[in-house]
């Protein structure tokens, strides 16, 4: 932290009072404060428990971008079908179905109407899949970097205040500083209106989806059929299966690894940096 401060403070040369001016008064102790500022995203908080007094953005024009847009994975999602046929592999004539909501957590799903073993010959079991990533900001921050955080803070306890910051005061009333307090700062902020554009992420690619699906007699799966294993690359999957009646479904990942989506590039769509309030303060450097 000490290198990012120091290369912050060659943005703000002070200017106005000499350090020999020692004729000066002395300024007024319950006007006191101090002021910390850092590279953008850096901790600039008043420390404890003290009072801000006013807060901003400094330093020059920076480029017109955004940070980048993040995705999140794309997780792997339970199948939630199976499909009944009437015939054997391929599988055609489709007399119903076992279904769960698309939010199923793999327990156990019952069929609508319990499927007789005379009724059918085959099921088709879907693969799992990968969902859609999300972002993980719907539109990211304007590019800081170049700027600096800016706080004053006034301290509960006179003098009392952290490591880096600067030790100041108000000008006098002329507009000159104070005796100790020689070197005069102008703090510029800036008001960052620029807005950028929603971030959006490509297509699923990659991970490893494995699920074991089970088939049950009973809606309350008890009494198992057997189970097949089915991954995310596959499609979906004919298969005969016991000569009995067919009535839910259970299932759970054997293999559970997210992909991954290419996120956007987001651009600025409006907005600029605008000037703010300037805050003038004699400090001790």
């Amino acid at each position: 932290m000490r290198s990012a401060v120091f290369l912050t403070l060659t943005a703000f040369a002070p200017i106005g009072c000499s350090p020999e001016s020692y004729d000066l008064p002395s300024p007024d102790e319950r006007e006191h404060f101090y002021v910390r500022f850092e590279n953008h995203g850096d901790s600039t908080d008043c420390l404890f428990g003290d009072e801000v007094l006013w807060e901003g953005l400094v330093g020059k024009e920076t480029p017109d971008k955004c940070e980048a847009c993040e995705c999140g994975p794309a997780a792997c999602t339970l199948p939630s079908k199976v499909t009944v046929h009437a015939s054997v592999c391929p599988g055609e004539d489709d007399v119903g179905s076992v279904e769960a909501s698309e939010s199923w957590d793999g327990s156990c799903a019952a069929a609508a109407t319990p499927i007789q073993s005379d009724a059918f010959a085959s099921v088709t079991f879907e693969p799992p899949a990968l969902a859609p990533c999300a972002p993980v900001a719907p539109a990211p921050e304007p590019w800081r970097r170049p700027l600096a955080d800016v706080r004053a803070c006034k301290p509960k306890t006179p003098h009392r205040i952290p490591g880096y910051a600067f030790s100041c005061y108000p000008t006098q009333a002329n507009g000159e500083c104070w005796k100790g307090y020689p070197f005069r700062h102008d703090f510029s902020t800036v008001i960052d209106a620029r807005t950028c554009t929603p971030c959006s992420c490509g297509a699923p690619t990659g991970g490893e989806c494995t699920a074991q699906i089970t088939l049950y007699q009973d809606e309350r799966c008890f009494d198992a059929l057997g189970n097949t294993l089915i991954t995310n690359i596959e499609s979906p999957l004919c298969s005969r299966v016991a000569n009995a009646p067919l009535a839910a479904m259970r299932s759970a990942f054997i293999q559970d690894e997210p992909g991954s989506c290419t996120p956007s590039v987001s651009t600025i769509e409006g907005g600029k940096l605008e000037p703010g309030e300037t805050h003038v303060a004699c400090c001790d450097r």
